[in-house]
């Protein structure tokens, strides 16, 4: 943990980023990998019936991100206080809180798997490829969720690079899976979760075995706080909205644009939705990688460090956020190339890029600033940040534009979303953030 309290210069500051920035890419490309295979060995319509399950994956990444931001949160402060004993108990309750929430969540899933996929919006023309890959995910939700609380409390943990080396290791077993099943096997949606659940499995196993032998945070006997176990979830709910703002986003999408482009319009949001999840990535890196420091230095009453670790991230969202619109502008119709080509699809998806890129100009500073407020454990911030950016304002323009200004209202509802959050954010930051001496 002494990384955490090392005076940093920026190159360094920088450096230690790029382990957490690669992990959150490489776990964005899980459900992007799936995509580009069945794009390339099936069709459109099994690429839509992919985007159509993606409100699932993100309650279970959600509920993951939760625990593991809320639990590590409160830990870097203990480890910080040197209070180790807690800080394991904190983390074996909050391990068995996810493992009582995954078999549920798997239950529940497989017994109403196609009422579920109804709720969520398919076509009966859909349904062959949402159900089969539906199923494959409700019953890998054990390793979905232990795969990513693993990779974000390594980070607490003061190992980055054990996170990176489980989303390398899950990455690349995960293309090599998808070809044999997709490409070789034609199992179609069903062989690309297959192939997904599987590599994530590995790497899950990766995590257990670097907590149950490796690590500072160790597994323990637990008294069943439930105090403890509230904090985590509160403090953490905020991670969990930012999660599922893809998940939500992507429903209401869904639903709107089926009605107007049918399964072609909801294979142009697919595409825009991997484009988010890449993107996005970077601030989430850089968000899971300084949170933990926060944590640490606030238990340790080091607020000067603090100050400094707020500026380099400022700094360092800035500059992504030029460098993405940049990429996004020069090579935007490139990226859309990797899954469609010419045609009907492609013509809508490059008409949504257009319209929606501007959402990363905003978005670094909220995800940024959500984590920020979780890692000084106002949890109350935090949440505010992510349901205003996530929910409320979605869903506040998501139905009214549309109507104004016809279906580009749609792929504008999350630019203008975050546009407004930012500002809402800023005075959060200003009002109830750490103060520091002049």
């Amino acid at each position: 943990m002494n990384i955490f309290l090392k005076e940093m210069s920026y190159k360094e500051y920088v450096k230690y980023l790029i382990p957490s920035i690669l992990t959150m890419i490489f776990l964005s490309f899980y459900t992007t990998i799936d995509g580009f295979f069945v794009s390339k060995y099936a069709n459109s319509d099994a690429l839509a019936g992919i985007n159509i399950v993606i409100p699932i994956t993100c309650v279970i990444f959600g509920v993951a991100v939760m625990l593991a931001t809320g639990s590590g949160a409160i830990i870097g402060e203990l480890m910080g206080k040197r209070n180790q004993k807690k800080a394991n108990e904190v983390f074996s309750l909050t391990a068995f809180a996810l493992l009582v929430f995954s078999i549920v969540f798997s239950i529940v899933g497989i017994v109403f798997l196609k009422p579920i996929a109804v709720w969520l919006g398919t076509s009966e023309r859909l349904m062959e490829y949402v159900l089969p890959y539906a199923f494959v995910v409700f019953a890998g939700t054990i390793p979905m969720a232990f795969k990513l609380f693993f990779e974000y409390l390594v980070r607490t943990d003061g190992n980055s690079v054990v996170g990176l080396s489980m989303s390398l290791i899950g990455l690349v077993l995960n293309v090599l899976f998808d070809y044999y099943f997709v490409g070789v096997c034609n199992l179609q949606t069903f062989g690309a979760a297959l192939g997904t659940v599987i590599s994530i499995s590995c790497s899950a196993i990766i995590g257990l075995i670097y907590f149950l032998k490796h690590s500072t945070i160790k597994f323990c006997k637990f008294k069943y706080d439930f105090k403890v176990l509230w904090k985590s979830c509160s403090n953490g709910c905020s991670e969990m909205l930012t999660e599922l703002s893809t998940g939500i986003t992507t429903l209401l999408f869904n639903l709107i644009i089926m009605r107007v482009y049918g399964e072609d319009g909801v294979a142009a949001v697919t595409i825009i939705m991997y484009i988010y999840y890449f993107f996005i990535a970077f601030y989430m890196g850089i968000a899971v990688a300084t949170a933990p420091m926060i944590s640490y230095n606030l238990g340790a009453k080091n607020l000067m460090k603090i100050k400094k670790l707020l500026k380099f991230s400022f700094i360092t969202i800035m500059i992504t956020a030029f460098l993405i619109m940049g990429i996004l502008f020069i090579g935007g119709d490139f990226i859309i190339k990797i899954f469609i080509q010419e045609g009907h699809v492609y013509e809508l998806t490059k008409v949504a890029l257009l319209l929606f890129s501007p959402l990363f100009l905003f978005n670094g500073i909220n995800v940024f600033l959500s984590s920020y407020f979780t890692a000084i454990g106002d949890g109350v911030s935090s949440a505010i940040i992510s349901t205003l950016r996530s929910l409320i304002f979605v869903v506040i323009f998501i139905l009214i534009l549309p109507k104004v200004i016809g279906v580009n209202g749609v792929w504008i509802t999350m630019p203008l979303a975050e546009l407004c959050t930012i500002v809402i954010a800023g005075y959060l930051y200003h009002k109830k953030g750490i103060k520091f001496e002049s």
